[in-house]
């Protein structure tokens, strides 16, 4: 019995030593930590860094990053090179892991904190950061370069498991290894002369995870954060300076938004913790900030109308619309004032509403089309069409609705008011083959035909010039032809148009080409000039003629010489010969 009194004792025993050192090791409380990773991307010397206690010296320009993992608090990170110290003051929360990279030759050290959540299986992240003034190119698994401004931010790559990732920057290559469970920062940097690329990589997200908050059991002892900070009061205040009221104290500030009907946007509702509240250095605060209310401030459109296009658009910016401009035609509203908006003066629309503006271009001005050869129906379309009305006049003598037009007042060309009435003359009606001639006032000559052999050939020729020209006759019995005439000075001019009518006879017919802006469909008695004629020149005639009448007169004045025979009265007379004898 004492025996077993004594095994059960020493049992007990054992059982309480058991207790006391687990006891022991549970009150061994983890301390937050987390990962300060550090680059230097600004002095070609190799710098120290100096976190809190720990110091790490000769860190290479553009290396790889260099770690360290320090408890959860408050650090001063010094650079240290040939030019002097460099620092800033960061908060480690645990588990955490932030970049800290000097850049620009300024070592103007830049902060990038990590999100520590885990990676899906199979899978490694990424992140690009530029700090330079040059683009950088990342390419991935050779696809279509995605380009990260300078001074910015890239994307959040969620790749696979050993993705080629690419990055480029002023031709300088980097290649970026992914594997699964990985995340890389990845630093373009510029020490004011070089461009180079810097990486900072955490192998696996869920090894640092673990490494910095190592597994404790179920009876931990937790302690309250030291209360060495008071949380200031930034309710009512803007974010701006609530946000450097909680930063100053080495607290954190995170913002988030809601809608408040009754508290200005950009002011802070509320916070947590509230102000007065000691915590800890480097702790959160959370404020939430107003976006005013939620129902769109609605405001009335000005009238403007009347107002000059500048006058107006001001008013309306000014009046919080954004503005576009729609030009019309106007009878009433001079030019460049403001006919309407839409929507109307007077409406209630949001603030930042699209406004457009209908501003007058004054009374439209309309050119005249050519009218000449046109039926009535096909004059009246293309009078509707350009806005304007026509009235015909038909030739007193031959009055026949079936004419075409042959003149009009405006002359083609002509620039009008929209609605103006344009008198066109018609022609009697045309059986036979007929041509209407019309010259533009820049000279252009139009020639139309109408009532000709279809599929026939019609010559044109512009006497005393180079200009000639054929056309075929349409099915229609119809032809056209143009002749640039700007060039040609003399205004007699002469048409000679030759072809076959519709009923086989032959067409030929000169015309005297009209003055500018007019028309004819007269043929003319001015006959060709001898430099037109195609026969033999008339001064080739007149010296044929003067060498006749010479041969005719020289055979006159031959014939009455051979008339008068030796020993007549004349006074050739030959001397007799006893004449002669006396006289030797």
């Amino acid at each position: 019995m004492k025996r077993t009194i004594s095994s059960i004792l020493a049992l007990a025993m054992i059982a309480a030593l058991l207790a006391i050192f687990a006891g022991a090791a549970n009150a061994q409380v983890t301390e937050p930590s987390g990962q300060i990773a550090v680059i230097n991307g600004a002095s070609t010397d190799p710098v120290t860094v100096t976190i809190g206690a720990d110091s790490l010296s000769g860190v290479a320009y553009a290396a790889d990053a260099v770690s360290t993992i320090v408890p959860e608090g408050n650090y001063d990170v010094v650079f240290t090179d040939s030019a002097g110290d460099s620092s800033v003051n960061t908060a480690v929360g645990g588990p955490s892991a932030q970049t800290l990279v000097s850049t620009n030759g300024a070592l103007a050290i830049l902060g990038y904190p990590v999100a520590m959540a885990p990676i899906d299986a199979g899978m490694a992240k990424v992140i690009v950061w530029n700090t330079t003034d040059a683009v950088v190119s990342l390419t991935i698994d050779g696809g279509a370069p995605v380009d990260v401004a300078p001074k910015a931010e890239g994307p959040t790559l969620m790749v696979a498991d050993g993705a080629g990732v690419a990055i480029d920057i002023d031709g300088v290559p980097k290649n970026v290894a992914t594997p699964a469970g990985s995340y890389t920062d990845v630093f373009a940097v510029n020490d004011g002369t070089t461009t180079a690329i810097a990486l900072a990589i955490i192998p696996s997200i869920t090894d640092l995870i673990a490494s910095l908050t190592p597994a404790t059991t179920t009876t931990t002892t937790t302690t309250a954060p030291p209360a060495g900070v008071t949380v200031p009061d930034v309710v009512g205040q803007t974010e701006d300076d609530a946000t450097s009221a909680i930063t100053d104290l080495g607290l954190v500030a995170a913002t988030t938004e809601a809608a408040d009907d009754k508290i200005a946007k950009g002011i802070v509702i509320s916070q947590d913790p509230a102000g007065g509240t000691d915590t800890a250095d480097g702790s959160k605060v959370n404020i939430v900030v107003s976006t005013g209310s939620e129902e769109p401030v609605t405001v009335p459109v000005p009238d403007v109308s009347g107002m000059s296009a500048a006058d107006a658009q001001t008013a309306l910016e000014d009046a919080g619309f954004t503005v576009t401009t729609q030009e019309q035609d106007s009878e009433t509203v001079e030019a460049g004032l403001v006919i309407e908006t839409n929507p109307s003066a007077g409406t209630e629309v949001a603030a930042g509403t699209e406004v457009k503006m209908i501003v007058s271009t004054g009374f439209g001005d309309i050119v005249v089309p050519d009218f000449a050869g046109m039926t009535v129906d096909d004059a009246t379309k293309a009078a509707e069409d350009a806005g304007l009305t026509i009235k015909f006049v038909e030739d007193a003598d031959h009055p026949d609705p079936e004419g075409v037009v042959v003149s009009q007042d405006p002359t083609g060309g002509t620039t009008v008011e929209e609605g103006t009435e344009v008198v066109a003359q018609l022609s009697p009606a045309i059986d036979d083959a007929w041509v209407i001639l019309t010259l533009s006032p820049n000279r252009v000559l139009t020639v139309s035909g109408i009532n000709f052999q279809p599929g026939s050939t019609v010559d044109l020729t512009v006497l005393e010039t180079d200009k000639d020209t054929k056309e075929t006759v349409q099915n229609d019995g119809s032809w056209s032809a143009t002749a640039d005439l700007s060039d040609v000075q003399n205004e007699a001019e002469l048409l000679l148009v030759t072809g076959t009518g519709a009923d086989g006879s032959a067409y030929e017919a000169t015309f005297k080409i009209p003055a500018a802006g007019e028309s004819t469909d007269e043929p003319t008695d001015e006959v060709p000039t001898e430099e037109e004629s195609s026969g033999t020149p008339v001064w080739v005639w007149l010296v044929l003629g003067l060498l006749v009448v010479g041969i005719i007169a020289l055979g006159i004045k031959m014939f009455a010489g051979g008339d008068d025979a030796p020993g007549t009265d004349g006074d050739d007379t030959p001397e007799t010969d006893a004449e002669t004898t006396e006289t030797s």
